[in-house]
């Protein structure tokens, strides 16, 4: 896979902000009438494909918001400086790739990403990263070869040793 700079990435994206934070209920939509046309028709097939797109649909919900949400955040406000450490964990066919956003002042995030035009490595990344409000969680962090979109809300980290949170 050939890498793309950070900022093809996001013009890449930003057609996606028109349909994205919907996508997820025409997915539903769509399985609803396939279920619909399962009662009509009495045959299984439209009843596979409603449940098809009724997994895709509730499995993918926070996805579109969160790209708008990176993108606007991208376009707006201005990022912090901070470090990102991927984890990549392989399955029989795929990889999933996971990140954790620590910045000095503010608690540790960790979300799923999709890499979108470029190859993570199992390692620590310097990052940029725009944030909800100042404490808020990560919406978009910036390393020097792509961008990671938590694809999922993120979740705060709470460490073994902390017993404040």
């Amino acid at each position: 896979m050939s890498t793309s700079s950070v900022e093809t990435q996001i013009a890449r994206l930003r057609p996606a902000v028109i349909f994205a934070p919907h996508m997820h209920k025409w997915f539903l939509a769509g399985a609803a009438i396939g279920f619909l046309a399962a009662i009509v028709f009495w045959h299984p097939w439209p009843l596979m494909i409603a449940f098809f797109l009724g997994v895709v649909g509730f499995s993918e919900q926070r996805a579109g918001p969160n790209i708008l949400s990176a993108i606007l955040a991208y376009d707006c406000d201005d990022p912090t400086v901070g470090t990102v450490c991927v984890e990549i964990t392989s399955w029989s066919d795929s990889e999933t790739y996971h990140a954790t956003v620590s910045e000095i002042g503010h608690s540790d995030w960790k979300y799923q990403f999709i890499p979108q035009g470029w190859q993570p490595a199992n390692r620590s990344y310097s990052a940029r990263i725009w944030r909800c409000g100042t404490e808020g969680r990560p919406l978009l962090a910036v390393v020097e070869e792509g961008i990671l979109i938590p694809r999922y809300d993120p979740e705060l980290v709470v460490s073994r040793n902390d017993t404040s949170k």
